[in-house]
């Protein structure tokens, strides 16, 4: 109703305007001619001017109502604009533009959709084609006959690289994966212990190296409710980060867990570079390295956002503090936890 006063007020004070003009050019001319016209027959005629706008404006809110109605709602959905409503010829040409943009961005759409899946797929494959070789460099490692400190080095060096290679796959492949969460995740009552554990011995070979010793303080009792291989993924950024700043710093991460009512919350804390203050607000950024990024060269600034965007589909909550100098503590909480 709004819309349709808006546009009819100016031809209404127009209909107005144009009934005082005429009405007195007509008085001026009676007098001309020596009559003398009442001031009750302009106004009678007034009003039927007025009456007679009023009933064609009626007339019109009624034909385009539904135009005007849809024209002031808002669009939830992009075919709602192809939604058939009667008007003037003006409104009738409207829709005809709206269908033909409809048409146009639907084509735009699906041409993008496309190319999307289509590099989805491809970046799927790549990963997967590419874990074989980093597969096969790791067993020709550990059958790699060393003699001497050199060869020593030499492996670890390797085995390093490697893990970074086949973290930066992993990274890749989640990336593309978490496009499409809702139909690759499966919650279950899972032991929160076991699964930390798994996380722990898969990266072992990097504790080792970096000389870093985990402890796990973490109650047998406590389940938790998730999927363990998005979980598990999460952890594992975090654990990965923790290593990477506590190298030659600090030798031990401190994985906990606490159960209070009915939350969860499990701690991974380093005792290394930490965060700088400045940075701490964006490390969930995607891309943000910080001024940490600038120091260590394996940054991607992706792993946290990562974590960011798992533990919300998850319906967990995370939190980080740090302070520069002193280490990070990476927060996971665990919520609607049923005791045992």
């Amino acid at each position: 109703m709004k819309l349709f006063l808006r546009e009819h007020i100016p031809l209404t004070v127009f209909h107005l305007l144009h009934a005082v003009l005429l009405l007195s050019i007509v008085y001026l001319y009676m007098l001309e001619q020596s009559f003398h016209p009442s001031f009750g027959m302009f106004v009678y005629l007034f009003v039927i001017s007025l009456v007679c706008i009023v009933m064609f404006l009626t007339w019109r809110y009624w034909r385009q109502s539904h135009a005007y109605r849809f024209l002031s709602s808002n669009l939830r959905q992009l075919d709602m604009s192809t939604h058939p409503f009667s008007g003037s010829p003006l409104l009738h040409a409207f829709q005809k533009l709206l269908h033909s943009q409809y048409r146009y961005y639907t084509k735009e759409l699906q041409a993008l959709h496309k190319e999307m899946d289509d590099a989805s797929l491809f970046m799927n494959q790549w990963v997967h084609q590419m874990k074989t070789p980093v597969s096969v460099m790791d067993l020709l490692l550990q059958n790699f006959d060393i003699q001497d400190q050199f060869d020593r080095e030499f492996v670890n060096s390797m085995r390093e690289e490697l893990e970074r290679l086949q973290h930066g796959l992993e990274l890749a492949l989640y990336s593309e994966r978490i496009k499409r969460f809702s139909h690759d995740f499966h919650v279950k009552r899972l032991p929160l212990k076991t699964m930390v554990n798994h996380v722990i011995q898969h990266y072992k070979r990097s504790f080792i190296r970096n000389r870093i010793h985990p402890i796990v303080e973490i109650p047998e009792t406590i389940f938790v409710e998730t999927d363990q291989k998005w979980f598990q993924f999460a952890l594992s950024q975090i654990v990965i980060n923790a290593i990477k700043y506590s190298k030659n710093v600090s030798n031990q991460i401190v994985l906990s867990a606490v159960q209070r009512e009915n939350e969860v919350f499990l701690s991974v804390q380093d005792f290394g570079v930490g965060i700088p203050k400045q940075d701490i607000g964006r490390v969930f950024e995607p891309f943000f390295t910080g001024m940490n990024g600038r120091r260590f060269r394996e940054s991607t600034g992706m792993g946290l956002y990562l974590v960011k965007q798992i533990v919300d589909h998850l319906a967990h909550g995370i939190t980080i503090s740090a302070e520069e100098g002193k280490g990070t503590t990476v927060t996971i909480t665990f919520y609607n936890v049923t005791k045992m």
